[in-house]
């Protein structure tokens, strides 16, 4: 999962280039924003298009030599500084899918020796090193400041041929079907704070409290059977937030005016659940094709619904649950079994039993719900008691 860094912010701070991702947690990576800040201008007042200087922004398709177009990612788990990228197609029979590099045996037969023939780009594998590029300054007698050029982090690739040509010149275009906005990860402090818990009885839960905003690139989500062309058209990212939220797992009434001060708590619940859009799914950590697992689930109208997450994005769910307390468990199932006292003096007329839970909602860049990941902490429970009135 990916947190943002403004761009004129990594200009004035270049030592952020050089920070690690994992400090943020396993598959995690940097996305590049060109804010208003970094902007240059010409002496004429025109906003100058060209890029200059690494990194490369991630809110704005980008122009290779005047007439490539690309976006360029930066790759899980790498510093800024390291340059290195996967390289999609935007448009054409192609958009959607990865550049990737040729190989020896890809070469042909010219006169008297073997060029290097370009391979079509393929959809995403992330540890594919072919599909890796890292591009670096051309300095060279001639080359002005602004010329790149890109290799294969595989030591027998071949980018393609736009790419892998010295000298070539970089150009901004801004996107009109996404925006990226600021999103710094969790925040510890906000997490430790919890959600407030006063509130009615009455209410099944909490108001959510937003802890954490991340991005996934669409190279990472499966939204059913739709091809990549279609879906990098529908969200080229998409938002990824933690909330926190108090749901009630046990609630009773004290109907018969009783004397008893305890309520004893029996119930078996899930300590994982998903819900594709708003129906609840099925899944099998175990069943991994392709690097995706798959979540099943059925719409109103009983039709099939179903969305792939890449594993990198659920290792990572895991991990930041791991660290906030959550236990996992051999299965999904957790037996409440205690007895709560009400020590206020007079009766008590009702009762509530509330859990934190933990959920990751994935949504599209126009807003729309995808998926949701709830997670029930047990160690974390609070309850409520309402008080009789006295005639």
């Amino acid at each position: 999962m990916y947190v943002t860094r403004p761009l004129s912010q990594l200009l004035q701070s270049p030592e952020i280039l050089t920070a690690p991702p994992s400090s943020d947690g396993p598959n995690s990576g940097y996305l590049v924003i060109q804010d208003k800040e970094s902007e240059t201008y010409t002496c004429w007042c025109c906003k100058n298009w060209t890029l200059k200087i690494l990194p490369f922004p991630q809110n704005k398709e980008l122009i290779v030599s005047e007439d490539y177009p690309v976006f360029l990612i930066p790759l899980l788990n790498q510093p800024l500084s390291s340059n290195r990228y996967y390289a999609i197609v935007p448009h054409g029979k192609h958009k959607g899918k990865a550049f990737t590099c040729s190989r020896e045996e890809d070469k042909s037969p010219c006169c008297f020796s073997r060029s290097v023939k370009d391979v079509k780009p393929r959809p995403l594998d992330p540890h594919n090193i072919y599909q890796q590029f890292q591009i670096a300054p051309y300095k060279a007698l001639c080359a002005q400041r602004g010329s790149f050029f890109a290799s294969s982090t595989a030591s027998d690739g071949y980018p393609p041929d736009f790419l892998r040509q010295k000298g070539w010149t970089i150009n901004t275009k801004t996107p009109t079907s996404f925006k990226l906005d600021i999103a710094q990860g969790l925040d510890p402090i906000l997490r430790a704070r919890l959600p407030d818990f006063d509130f009615s009885l009455s209410q099944k839960s909490s108001q959510p409290l937003v802890v954490g905003k991340w991005y996934c690139p669409f190279i990472f989500v499966k939204e059913g059977k739709l091809n990549l062309k279609d879906q990098m058209k529908r969200s080229m990212y998409y938002e990824m937030t933690l909330e926190q939220r108090w749901e009630n797992i046990f609630a009773c009434r004290n109907n018969n005016n009783s004397d008893d001060t305890k309520v004893a708590i029996d119930v078996v619940l899930e300590n994982e659940e998903v819900f594709v859009g708003m129906s609840k799914a099925e899944w099998n950590e175990r069943s991994v094709v392709d690097g995706v697992i798959w979540y099943m689930s059925y719409g109103p109208r009983r039709e099939n619904l179903s969305v792939g997450l890449r594993v990198e994005i659920v290792e990572r769910m895991k991990w930041e649950q791991a660290r906030g307390g959550w236990v996992e468990g051999d299965e999904r199932r957790m037996k409440i079994n205690k007895v709560e006292e009400y020590k206020e003096g007079g009766k008590w007329s009702e009762f509530g039993c509330y859990v934190l839970v933990e959920s990751f909602s994935l949504k599209r860049m126009d807003g729309s719900l995808v998926m949701s990941c709830d997670f029930k902490h047990f160690h974390k429970m609070k309850t409520k008691w309402d008080t009789l009135c006295a005639n």
